[in-house]
């Protein structure tokens, strides 16, 4: 109590401001982390159950789990060469010169799929990617990270992907950029949960011998096409 007694005025002012600044810091990283791209989809796919496939109404939002299967030609990654439907990489530079800092920065980051199946039950829906960027959003579990910095040159293939992008790993003087490098894909087989809108279309795709018909799982700007590796997703 002496302590705070002998403490002026302006001390008070001087604690009071400070704590509204870290308060303020503090609810803007619960806000951005709140509003990221991967917590906005994982509190979506929580609100409603999945669905067997020959269940789904038209135009109903669904949510559905299986396994991706390919339909068109496979894409390859930029990164890891694998094949897959669906890939995201992402390059961020850190201006702290470290890379343990928080000022990692996107300089680059590429989002391609392609027409793809999930597998559920022996049941099979067609997910159409191939619509407005606006209408869609993936979230990709980054499962392969590389980094380059002062001491660690970025290695030939990295390089190429910098290169073919129109970016560098050097700055001014020839010293390396401090670069994280990160990739996400949906391979052939992997689990992965989808929500759309649901609509039953002809479709040159037999999926089923008493069908001519395949239930294709799109999106527009008010119910977007929701897709994700995340394990989480599923619970």
């Amino acid at each position: 109590m002496a302590i705070l007694l002998s403490l002026s005025t302006a001390d008070y002012l001087n604690m009071a401001f400070s704590l509204l600044v870290i308060g303020i810091a503090g609810g803007t990283v619960m806000w951005f982390v709140y509003n990221s791209k991967k917590s906005t989809i994982l509190r979506k796919f929580k609100k409603i159950p999945k669905k067997r496939i020959s269940s789904v109404k038209e135009n109903e939002y669904v949510k559905i789990v299986g396994k991706a299967n390919s339909i068109d030609e496979l894409l390859v990654s930029p990164i890891g060469k694998r094949k897959c439907v669906y890939y995201n990489i992402i390059i961020e530079e850190n201006h702290g010169g470290n890379g343990k800092g928080r000022s990692w920065h996107p300089i680059h980051n590429e989002e391609k799929s392609t027409l793809f199946s999930v597998e559920s039950s022996g049941e099979r829906a067609i997910i159409d990617v191939n619509i407005d960027s606006k209408s869609k959003m993936a979230y990709l579990v980054k499962d392969l990270q590389h980094r380059s910095g002062t001491w660690n040159e970025a290695p030939e293939f990295l390089e190429k992907v910098l290169q073919s992008r129109g970016l560098k790993s050097k700055a001014i003087f020839g010293l390396n950029k401090t670069l994280r490098y990160q990739e996400g894909v949906i391979e052939i087989g992997e689990e992965v949960s989808v929500m759309g809108i649901g609509n039953w279309k002809e479709s040159d795709h037999k999926f089923d011998r008493y069908s001519s018909k395949n239930l294709f799982i799109s999106g527009d700007k008010a119910n977007k096409l929701l897709i994700t590796d995340d394990p989480k997703a599923i619970i």
